[in-house]
């Protein structure tokens, strides 16, 4: 579990997600959070609402001499639920009184890991409470029901304002998550096996490289990367899907034929077999913007 010391807040950014309030307006994450900064409370479970209760009644009870801030709340669900969102959103609509409250309950349907993984959250299991600027960043987090202790610590971070040095745009975040490019003319094949924009996604962390592609995965330390490289385009057959080499056993996790980055590892590692029957010394991944993911990982790595 996350906690207020667990990480520098500075390493980390709201991931960018799609979501709707309960009015069903849609909108972006963290682009809607109007505040300065926000209260944000990530939930993933119906029975952690007793949770947010308790920081909403401590965030009603110093709002007025706090008025930049804001307050919002954040159900993430799996993408599974998807097909059910408009039955799940009006569930909870019927159980909040004011259009205020509605507004600020916003629900994300996506892969869990996606923020999970943003966010450095080790368990589901609890609500993340995140102190989140007007660019994304995260300035404080603990997680749980609010606590006398945890009101004075974030009472105290209020009270010293944003302490981020940097500018916003010059800031270099720890955590970095990437997207899949998707081709259009693959994306109905891709759909069947599972691997959507909203399932497909890579995180970079301090110490792993964390790749997500549908009901694959592949992860490593940063410190098994030994070389970076811009590659493509590529032959369809050869780069669309989660793929193997023959040659050289690489594996590529590929949604389109344009463009693309290969990590080449010192140990192998597994990917299309979880048993570890296979494993892989290198994995090609065709990601929106490739050459800042490979100018990243090179900084990270120390191939720079």
């Amino acid at each position: 579990m996350i906690g207020p010391s667990a990480k520098s807040p500075a390493m980390l950014r709201f991931p960018r997600l799609a979501a709707r309030d309960l009015d069903g307006r849609a909108i972006t994450l963290p682009d809607a959070f109007a505040g300065s900064p926000n209260l944000v409370l990530v939930t993933f479970r119906r029975e952690q609402q007793s949770t947010v209760d308790s920081w909403i009644s401590w965030f009603d009870t110093i709002s007025t001499t706090h008025p930049g801030f804001r307050c919002y709340e954040v159900p993430v669900l799996a993408t599974r639920w998807s097909p059910a969102r408009r039955f799940i959103d009006s569930g909870m609509a019927r159980a909040v009184r004011g259009q205020e409250a509605r507004r600020r309950t916003l629900t994300v349907y996506t892969d869990v890991r996606r923020v999970t993984d943003a966010l450095a959250i080790d368990s589901t299991g609890t609500v993340a409470v995140l102190l989140v600027d007007a660019d994304g960043g995260v300035r404080w987090r603990t997680t749980g029901p609010a606590t006398v202790r945890a009101g004075h610590e974030l009472l105290a971070v209020l009270a010293a304002g944003d302490t981020h040095d940097i500018p916003a745009g010059n800031r270099s975040p720890e955590v970095e998550q990437f997207e899949f490019a998707f081709e259009p003319r693959f994306r109905p094949m891709l759909a069947v096996i599972g691997i959507t924009p909203g399932t497909a996604h890579l995180t970079l962390t301090p110490e792993r490289l964390m790749a997500r592609f549908g009901p694959w995965t592949c992860e490593t330390a940063i410190t098994n990367v030994r070389e970076v490289c811009l590659t493509g385009p590529y032959r369809w057959f050869k780069a669309i899907g989660p793929r193997g080499s023959f040659v050289d056993r690489g594996l590529t996790f590929g949604t389109t034929t344009r463009r693309g980055v290969c990590v080449l590892l010192r140990e192998p590692v597994t990917g299309l077999a979880p048993d570890g029957l296979l494993r892989h010394p290198g994995i090609t991944l065709t990601l929106a913007e490739p050459d800042r993911f490979a100018s990243s990982l090179r900084r990270r790595a120390g191939l720079e």
